[in-house]
């Protein structure tokens, strides 16, 4: 019989049991051996035997995100915060209608925005799934490329440029530097040149209009959101704490609440005080210096790698 050998009398058994591992089979239930930890740090789940058991759907998810617990939910609520926020435009607007018909170009553009910034935040969360959840100096979420990483840039940019126009597209210049930023990200992104500089551009020109439009402010202290951004970025490549990635994702999401509380003020006829903005200013200043060197000594997060995915 071709494949099959006598092992004893009166019994048969495959040739692969013979020339293979003759070690029994765990039995069912038993539980898988621990994984041990990598040199550098990182945990290595082993594959599992698809011919013994199969996979559940959620093992081949978390087989993808590299980090776990309280992290990877802090990690994933602050991208879906990031995700949600720019629905708050639309309330301001929808509240503001009438004011804005009156003060700004066109109101009905900061809608479209704000679907455009969420675009550029479910991006966003895709090039981190491509990263794994893991940030690195050499990720394309962090200082690499990707196509979602370019995506993500592009549209949060022409949302920026959007409500430029929204606030002032009555003048000509404004609708000129804005579709420049989004004409220019493109090519600068994919040379590697200066491709925050069309994004810091469209933003900045917010900043100016909404002071100009709405007479408040408080609008430059999305000036203090951009500096928190890259300071929490900074500590997170530093360290590669991915809890620093939650804090970077939630800062940068955050610079429309100042231009809602400009639009909102503008409304009520109120401004806030030059003195008290230079007094956050000066208390998130000293915060920072005084916090670096703890974030800065933070431990790496432990990277979970699962094989065969």
């Amino acid at each position: 019989m071709t494949g099959i050998r006598r092992a004893g009398p009166g019994a048969f058994v495959p040739d692969s049991a013979l020339s293979g591992d003759r070690r029994p089979p765990p039995p069912r239930g038993a539980a898988a051996p621990r994984p041990a930890p990598t040199e550098s740090g990182a945990t290595i789940v082993r594959p599992i035997d698809e011919t013994a058991t199969a996979i559940r759907p959620i093992d081949q998810i978390l087989s993808t995100v590299q980090i776990r617990g309280a992290e990877a939910i802090w990690v994933f609520l602050a991208h879906c915060y990031a995700l949600l926020v720019p629905l708050a435009i639309c309330a301001a607007v929808y509240q503001h209608w009438q004011y804005l018909l009156a003060t700004t170009f066109n109101p009905f553009l900061f809608f479209v925005a704000a679907c455009l910034l969420s675009a550029g935040g479910a991006f966003e969360a895709a090039q981190n799934t491509m990263d794994n959840w893991y940030l690195t100096e050499d990720s394309a979420s962090a200082n690499g490329v990707g196509l979602c990483d370019f995506l993500f840039y592009w549209l949060v940019t022409a949302g920026q440029a959007v409500i430029a126009i929204a606030i002032g597209g009555d003048n000509g210049w404004v609708v000129a530097i804005g579709v420049a930023s989004v004409l220019a990200l493109p090519p600068l992104y994919f040379t590697k040149g200066p491709y925050f500089a069309p994004l810091a551009v469209s933003n900045l020109l917010v900043i100016g209009l909404a002071f100009r439009t709405f007479g408040d402010p408080v609008v430059f202290l999305q000036l203090l959101v951009v500096a928190a951004t890259m300071y929490f970025f900074a500590a997170l490549l530093k360290t590669r704490a991915q809890v620093l990635h939650g804090f970077t994702t939630v800062v940068a999401s955050s610079g429309v609440w100042f231009l809602i509380l400009t639009m909102s003020d503008g409304a009520a006829g109120l401004s806030s005080s030059w003195l008290l903005l230079a007094a956050i200013v000066v208390v998130t200043v000293l915060a920072g210096f005084a916090l670096w060197p703890y974030l800065s000594r933070l431990p790496a997060s432990r990277r979970i790698i699962s094989l065969g995915t």
